[in-house]
């Protein structure tokens, strides 16, 4: 009798600790979801698109060689779509998600290419706020620099 009640409080033990890791992957992929969204819409240079994954008012600051630059997202959109070079994009890699409630934070590696060449690299923290049921962008920062393949 002992036997199989430990057994059964494994198997209980097993199915809690894979239905909270099951949870906490979906809820990554919501939290992803927003900035999927985002960075199709930059590529693509669809303003409307891109501000629907962002609450109101949001500003982007970023860092180059020492220097803050900081933008409001309607500047940082219009950029976008009135760049005159060849085919953007922003594609990031091995995101490191932060939820807790409603808030979450991506600290994730980033390169931006023109025409599939690499312009600049370097890391992106994305801020989210789940507003209304629905995860938004609330904050941007980044850092930038050139020396890509050194680091």
């Amino acid at each position: 009798m002992s036997m199989s009640l430990r057994n059964f409080a494994l198997v209980i033990t097993v199915a809690l600790f894979c239905t909270g890791t099951t949870y906490a992957a979906d809820e990554k992929a919501e939290v992803m979801k927003p900035v999927q969204n985002f960075f199709s819409a930059f590529a693509r240079r669809d303003k409307a698109a891109m501000l629907a994954e962002l609450a109101p008012n949001v500003e982007v600051m970023s860092a180059r060689k020492g220097e803050l630059r900081r933008l409001n997202i309607d500047a940082l959109t219009d950029l976008v779509v009135a760049y005159k070079g060849g085919a953007i994009a922003e594609p990031i890699h091995e995101p490191i998600i932060h939820i807790d409630d409603n808030l979450a934070v991506i600290w994730t590696r980033y390169e931006f290419t023109v025409e599939g060449r690499v312009n600049h690299c370097g890391t992106d923290v994305i801020t989210l706020m789940k507003l209304n049921g629905r995860w938004l962008i609330v904050g941007l920062a980044d850092n930038g620099r050139e020396d890509c393949g050194q680091k």
